[in-house]
């Protein structure tokens, strides 16, 4: 091997590195996706695309190595042919125990292996590319741009015409990501930002999806507490779907318009509102954000991963209008995304020191994602929860902007939060969603849940 530029971890993959580095459970870093086709595909064809797919995106080329205890990446060269596995299931049951496994075994990314392709006849009839890929080498937005590009030159290749343009190089982000880590004055001036941000506003309260009688945390209610303890570091977690409809989005979208925010504010504050409401009009909330940090064409046509998550401390005056808050609100979001880079690990310190806690217990009982994407015509794309979740709930929006409508993706804990407690949350999320849609003028007092 011709000598490799190793390049540190960026902010976006620290956080992934740190779940696995502490937590026992070494999955935490899969991703687990898949792309069925309504048309048939041929097999054949779709292995040759997905070996010029390694070789046009180099993010899939990523390879992982200590060098004085830290962990470092390069970019390897694409050098040899990859057989991908065929599989068939006559049953449901036969299919689901396939991706259970998937699901349980973590893959090794410290051993070369950072993707894991699988071409399935399933169980329906149907063809399906299934992929498991280490978290540190995508994100659910660079998946979307990979599927995209396989699919893109699988029909080339079948239809004997000219390779779609190739992605862009996501080396080259990485480089600009750690140029933009070790600015030293842009710290400083992250660090003051969320200091005075956490020390000027009071301690906030969990707010569960499930409403604020979780026996755990009404015993840390009664010892005085506002965050809910985090019994394991890595608790078990369920994957649940639920829809919304082409009409409601369609009227968040038009909502946006008038108050001249984006559709992602909007469909986050819904959730933090949502929540709120449902744990008795708490004044000040911590809901994690997921942001999707593509913002020049260079970030936005590449694999990778460029997601960071931010605290958004959420004030609620329950006494004022909607639109009046959502201005507020918007104001506070454009701040704080100016601020993504500084690390998790500090902010967390940080909140956990200015109020008195332990890293053991968590403000955060939300985790949303907004993941507007355009798939292609004829195939169905799904994510699979791999099974263990340091934080009580993730929410991932995923918005079909071709088709209009939308899919909310919940990966939930297990022993603190039910079935019957994510369909309750989300009958309430597209109530709060209709009505505000209906009437941005209205009291938040007044929307019910």
């Amino acid at each position: 091997m011709t000598e490799k530029t190793l390049y540190e971890l960026t902010p976006s993959q620290e956080v992934i590195n740190l779940q696995c580095k502490y937590t026992l459970f070494k999955r935490v870093v899969n991703i687990l996706f898949s792309a069925t086709s309504e048309k048939p595909l041929d097999f054949a064809v779709m292995e040759k695309a997905y070996n010029k797919v390694l070789e046009r995106n180099d993010c899939l080329r990523l390879r992982f190595v200590k060098k004085n205890k830290m962990q470092m990446q390069y970019f390897e060269d694409y050098k040899e042919y990859v057989k991908v596995p065929v599989l068939t299931f006559s049953t449901l049951a036969e299919q689901e125990a396939f991706i259970e496994k998937q699901r349980k075994r973590a893959i090794k990314f410290t051993k070369g292996i950072v993707i894991e392709p699988y071409f399935i006849n399933t169980y329906e009839g149907k063809q399906m590319v299934f992929i498991k890929v280490c978290h540190l080498v995508l994100d659910i937005y660079g998946i979307n741009n990979i599927y995209n590009d396989l699919f893109a030159v699988y029909e080339s290749m079948v239809n004997n015409t000219e390779l779609p343009a190739p992605p862009s190089s996501y080396e080259e982000v990485v480089k600009k990501d750690l140029t933009r880590k070790h600015n030293e004055e842009r710290h400083k001036e992250n660090y003051e930002f969320f200091h005075s941000l956490l020390t000027s506003n009071e301690e906030p309260y969990y707010t569960g999806i499930n409403g604020s009688n979780e026996p755990i945390y009404q015993s840390q209610v009664k010892k005085g507490k506002r965050a809910m303890k985090m019994f394991f570091i890595n608790n078990d977690t369920k994957g649940y779907e639920h829809e919304i409809s082409k009409e409601v989005m369609d009227s968040a979208v038009k909502l946006s318009e008038q108050l001249e925010t984006s559709l992602a504010n909007i469909l986050f504050y819904a959730c933090a509102l949502t929540a709120t409401r449902i744990n008795g009009n708490k004044p000040i909330t911590l809901p994690l954000e997921l942001c999707n940090c593509r913002g020049t064409a260079l970030e936005k046509n590449c694999g990778g991963t460029k997601v960071q998550s931010i605290g958004c401390l959420t004030k609620f005056d329950f006494e004022k209008s909607f639109s009046e808050s959502m201005k507020e609100f918007s104001l506070y979001q454009t701040k704080l995304f100016r601020r993504l880079g500084f690390p998790d690990m500090d902010f967390e310190m940080m909140l956990h020191k200015i109020h008195p806690s332990t890293l053991l217990e968590t403000y955060y009982s939300t985790t949303f994602s907004f993941i507007p994407y355009k798939k292609m015509e004829n195939i169905r794309y799904d994510m699979y929860s791999n099974g263990k979740g340091a934080l009580p709930c993730y929410i991932a929006l995923l918005y079909d902007v071709v088709a209009g409508n939308a899919r909310m993706c919940y990966d939930v804990q297990t022993k603190i939060i039910f079935e019957k407690d994510v369909a309750a949350f989300h009958n309430s999320y597209v109530k709060v969603l209709t009505q505000l849609a209906s009437n941005a003028d209205i009291l938040l007092k007044d929307v019910e849940i």
